[in-house]
């Protein structure tokens, strides 16, 4: 009988042993499972706050490019509505006053009908150059048309000869992506011409559904892209509106080799 009791205690002490020790495990794996949920919540919580301060970041650069780009827009209009109301008015005085001297001269000289000629090319560049400056010219803004016009003034110089290549004339984005659009292939222009000496410049236009690609490319003399010449004003704003039109844009040049300058833009769905 005391060898029976002694073994039936010896076995309930037994199971409650295993009992205490099984629930211990599951106490341990409890708190192992809450331990790595706390881990994964808080690294989920910190990715999310760094992607919110990129965001932010971001968001704020933008703007402010915009601020930037708006007040050179609001610099631009200014600008074109002097230049049409004050220089233009002066100009076309001057070509009037020009006009009544030579009704008054038996015989005109040359030089004064080459003058008159030439004070009335720069008119018309003038009002072509205001009117680029317009504001609500702007909002019914055509990139390719106004490329046209502006490689035919320029080549009209006979300094430079500019060749312009594009499809269709149709360009899948809003006037105020191609007037910036059309900033940055100015600026690009006046790069070339400035500073790289060119005398040939093609600008190339193409895209598809996805892609707008534009190509700046000249014979000028050329530089090396180092990261020094990215702190130009004029390299900088091309990089700003490239930025917030959400492209990218290159430059592949070399000391005496002439630039080639690559814009690429994403094409939204809603300009198809």
């Amino acid at each position: 009988y005391i060898c029976c009791m002694y073994l039936l205690q010896t076995r309930i002490e037994t199971g409650g042993f295993t009992q205490l020790v099984f629930a211990g495990g599951i106490i341990i794996a409890i708190l192992a499972i809450a331990f790595l949920v706390f881990i994964v919540f808080a690294r989920s919580r910190q990715n999310k706050l760094v992607l919110e301060q990129q965001t932010m970041k971001k968001e704020f650069h933008n703007q402010l490019m915009q601020s930037q780009i708006e007040i050179q827009e609001s610099t631009f209009a200014a600008l074109g509505q002097e230049l049409h109301d004050n220089i233009g008015q002066l100009l076309s005085s001057t070509k009037m006053l020009l006009g009544i001297t030579e009704k008054k001269l038996d015989t005109v000289p040359d030089t004064l009908l080459i003058a008159e000629e030439t004070l009335a090319k720069a008119i018309t560049d003038l009002r072509s150059l205001s009117k680029s400056m317009n504001k609500e010219w702007l909002h019914q803004f055509n990139l390719i048309e106004n490329l046209q016009a502006e490689t035919a003034r320029i080549n009209s110089s006979g300094i430079l000869q500019i060749q312009l290549l594009y499809g269709n004339g149709f360009l899948p984005l809003q006037a105020e992506e191609q007037v910036m659009l059309f900033r940055i292939i100015q600026e690009g222009l006046q790069n070339s011409i400035k500073h790289a000496g060119a005398t040939e410049i093609t600008i190339q236009i193409s895209h598809n559904d996805q892609r707008l690609l534009v190509s700046i490319d000249d014979n000028g003399k050329g530089f090396e892209t180092n990261d020094n010449f990215k702190n130009g004003v004029g390299i900088l704003n091309m990089q700003h509106r490239t930025a917030l039109l959400g492209g990218t844009i290159e430059w592949t040049s070399s000391e005496g080799k002439g630039t080639d300058v690559q814009i690429d833009l994403p094409i939204k769905k809603e300009n198809l």
